[in-house]
């Protein structure tokens, strides 16, 4: 079995179709990795062939300039900017590379729109729709959060809400360009395209653990939640392991601060505040502060709170005493294994939703990154290290979720189709 996978966005959205990759690497079959060139190298370094999907785009760059991580605007800009006006593109090299590697199956992200046009304009091309959040598979029955203000468990009615918001704002963002795309293409109209993408292939796989979300009724058809997948190396930009691992024995657990890859690179003062609030705790702790980012300035000069470009969360998250994220779904479920009580920031996306869904499990608290201060880190960080009933959730949650092994359980389906 062939197998062309193609995805784009941050190493959130990377990382799991290297583990797909390395799966089906292992079963004997054939794979191709395609992906922003920024990427080539760390793809490479597994041993998995790679493609060029497109010109190379800076992630920094690609954040910082569109504003991808503001809480309003950030859904927007990412498909006004940096979506919609290469859709003509993505199905010209998604034909393409068909053409040239004649695959039996195309394994693509959401976020490439078009991909499945190109595979039905291909003759037909098997499809495989992988969703790494749960938020393109809302349904009735599932309490989706979309809005920061309908807290973590919102009504039916509020739910139904962000449902509306969610999919107006997507035919309003996406719909008329989408379909002028698909008319030069010989295509009819759609609506709703970015939802369709996440459930109208051949096989649609929900890359997330059942104990965070489990298949429920409204689910696309041919769908499957598989489980988290697991891999997180980057060696082209991170802190040598002996590094790391001095600073962890060296001391008590440390409260460990990671903004994921992307909103690292829209901190403002939060790695401030996380300084400040630890030496008011009177505790260590790691900050994961991106690659190119300054180490704040109010580090103390003792040594107890190190500030590191970039860390494998695998190595580093089950180390810690607390975990402090920004509620990607990557660093959600590297949290979730690590079985550490947690504080989600969410941003923007789907992170409100997925610190919802941690809130819920009872493994940890969530508080709006724009309300981040250092009296309410304090507070939050004791609330989690002193009341036990966050640790004992986590503790049970960590271990089933390890068991389930999502890219091996996608590559099983993959070989059933």
């Amino acid at each position: 079995m062939n197998t062309l996978l193609i995805t784009l966005g941050s190493h959130g959205d990377i990382h799991p179709f290297i583990a797909m990759g390395k799966s089906l690497r292992e079963r004997g079959h054939g794979v191709v990795v395609a992906s922003n060139p920024y990427y080539e190298e760390q793809i490479a370094r597994t041993g998995l062939p790679f493609e060029p999907f497109g010109e190379r785009l800076d992630l920094k760059a690609m954040i910082e300039d569109h504003k991808v991580m503001d809480p309003n605007r950030g859904p927007l800009n990412v498909f006004r900017k940096l979506v919609l006006p290469y859709v003509g593109d993505f199905v010209r090299w998604t034909r393409e590379l068909i053409r040239r590697h004649r695959p039996d199956r195309v394994i693509y992200h959401p976020i490439v729109i078009g991909a499945p046009w190109a595979c039905a304009l291909e003759g037909g091309v098997p499809t495989v729709s992988v969703t790494l959040s749960p938020t393109l598979w809302a349904s009735e029955g599932d309490p989706l959060v979309m809005l920061p203000f309908h807290g973590v468990a919102p009504g039916r009615t509020a739910a139904a809400f962000d449902r509306f918001i969610g999919r107006w704002f997507m035919r309003f963002a996406l719909d008329g360009g989408l379909n002028r795309i698909r008319r030069e293409l010989g295509l009819t109209p759609q609506r709703d395209h970015l939802r369709r993408h996440g459930r109208d292939a051949s096989l649609n796989l929900g890359l997330w653990s059942p104990v965070f979300r489990p298949p429920l009724p409204g689910d696309p058809a041919n769908s499957a939640v598989v489980g988290f997948t697991w891999h997180d190396r980057d060696h082209t930009q991170e802190v040598p392991d002996r590094e790391l691992v001095r600073f962890l024995d060296d001391g008590p657990p440390p409260i460990l601060f990671a903004l994921g890859s992307t909103g690292v690179h829209a901190a403002g003062a939060f790695f401030h505040h996380a300084v400040s609030a630890a030496r008011t705790l009177g505790a260590r702790a790691m900050l994961v502060i991106g690659r190119d980012q300054r180490p704040p300035t109010n580090l103390p000069g003792d040594g107890s709170v190190k500030a590191v470009p970039y860390a494998p969360f695998s190595a580093v998250f089950p180390r810690a005493s607390v975990i402090i994220h920004h509620g990607g779904a990557g660093t959600t479920a590297q949290a979730l294994v690590a079985a550490r009580p947690t504080l989600i920031t969410p941003m923007a996306h789907d992170q409100f939703d997925n610190a919802a869904r941690v809130r819920r499990l009872g493994a940890g608290e969530t508080l709006h990154f724009a309300k981040v201060t250092e009296r309410r880190l304090v507070r939050l960080l004791g609330t989690l290290r002193d009341d036990p009933r966050y640790a004992q959730a986590a503790a049970a949650i960590g271990p089933r979720i390890a068991a389930e092994g999502g890219a091996a359980r996608a590559t099983e389906l993959l070989e059933a189709m």
